[in-house]
């Protein structure tokens, strides 16, 4: 019995030796992790009480929009994935054909032109009025419409045919589509290019016309009275038309309207210089008689 207990027990103590063995190291193992942790936080520590230079408000702002702007690349093409039947991606400027037009915000309300599109064909209407409002995008343009006219109706009713089919007759209806375009707060000569670039570019079937709003002082420019082979032109007064009909005047309506110059209506609003004038060409058909 003491031979067979003999391995047993031995092997008893070697398993105790070996579990000791095991924690011990363990707890070796946990102990230089605490010295390890306890030499970071003194590190730390010292880090913290020396003295950090600060840095200008402007360079962490300029790296701070550095770092968002690479997060940002310019987009020319939607998603890298290929379309059916292409073999390559959709480009962004088709894409957007299948979104509305983007418009400019009116600031001022200062209106500078009004473009009616006319057409039989609503679908034609449609595609050139989104055409026009991404020029006037494009162009910087502020634009608000498309808004929709009254539609107008034109009826006809006809006789089938001139002889055997004399007696029936068949009634025709054109139906007149139209949109209208207000443009805003631009310069008269962006709108000039936005009216030439769509007139380059227009549809069949369908018309335009447009109403010009421009701005000009009350008093006449010197350059308006100025004829164009640099003679100046008076615009004040009746001088210019006493000259007009100086030249004509054997004409029987130039002295109707020499009569009625010298009526006391129109007399009490001239300078004198202008009464004597008129005096004196009235004067000058009794002199040659």
């Amino acid at each position: 019995m003491q031979s067979l207990l003999r391995p047993t027990f031995r092997g008893l103590n070697l398993c105790g030796l070996r579990s000791f063995s095991s924690v011990k190291v363990l707890l070796n193992k946990n102990i230089n992790l605490e010295r390890e942790l306890d030499k970071l936080a003194d590190i730390t520590a010292s880090i913290e009480q020396k003295k950090i230079p600060e840095v200008p408000q402007d360079l962490v702002d300029e790296a701070h929009l550095l770092s968002e702007l690479k997060n940002f690349h310019p987009k020319v093409m939607t998603e890298h994935a290929e379309i059916p039947g292409l073999k390559r991606p959709l480009p962004l400027s088709a894409e957007l054909n299948y979104y509305a037009p983007f418009k400019n915000k009116v600031e001022y309300g200062d209106l500078k032109a009004e473009v009616i599109f006319k057409c039989y064909d609503p679908r034609n209407l449609e595609f050139f009025c989104n055409f026009a409002l991404r020029v006037a995008y494009y162009l910087g343009i502020p634009a608000t419409g498309p808004k929709p006219l009254p539609v107008r109706r034109e009826r006809w009713t006809v006789i089938r045919a001139p002889f055997v089919h004399a007696k029936s007759k068949e009634n025709f209806e054109r139906r007149t589509y139209t949109r209208m375009l207000r443009l805003w707060d631009a310069n008269e000569r962006v709108v000039d290019t936005f009216l030439a670039y769509i007139k380059e570019n227009s549809v069949w079937g369908v018309g335009v016309k447009v109403n010009m709003y421009v701005r000009e002082a009350l008093k006449p420019s010197k350059q308006s009275q100025e004829q164009p082979g640099g003679e100046s032109r008076e615009t004040n007064g009746i001088s210019g038309a006493l000259d007009a009909l100086s030249n004509n005047s054997g004409n029987p309506i130039a002295s109707k309207v020499l009569d009625l110059l010298q009526d006391p209506a129109f007399t009490r609003h001239m300078s004198p210089e202008e009464l004597s004038e008129v005096k004196h060409m009235a004067a000058k058909p009794e002199d040659k008689n």
